[in-house]
């Protein structure tokens, strides 16, 4: 195996990799209930329910750990607020 063997393996190793990541962005995020309940946790989740208005729940979701908040975040693939509070009182409080 030459230089052109050697070539045409990197690059076709490079298309497979780029067509199964793109494969990986396309798969839809589905947000559930578990999800959120995992991302936020059980403590948080009792205190969203017991909050009186939607200024409570800001602060609860505001006083996550960084961690916490990337990964809600990504899950929920926005950063404002209002799309957090829409998937909670979608999933959590029915």
């Amino acid at each position: 195996m030459g230089n052109t063997g050697l070539i045409i393996g990197v690059g076709i190793m490079i298309f497979s990799l780029a067509f199964i990541f793109l494969f990986i962005l396309f798969i839809p995020n589905k947000v559930t209930k578990e999800k959120l309940i995992k991302i936020i946790g059980e403590e948080n989740i009792e205190k969203i329910k017991q909050a009186k208005d939607e200024d409570e729940i800001k602060e609860i979701i505001r006083s996550l750990p960084k961690k916490n908040k990337n990964k809600l975040k990504t899950l929920l693939e926005s950063q404002d607020i209002r799309d957090v509070l829409k998937a909670l009182h979608e999933h959590i409080l029915h």
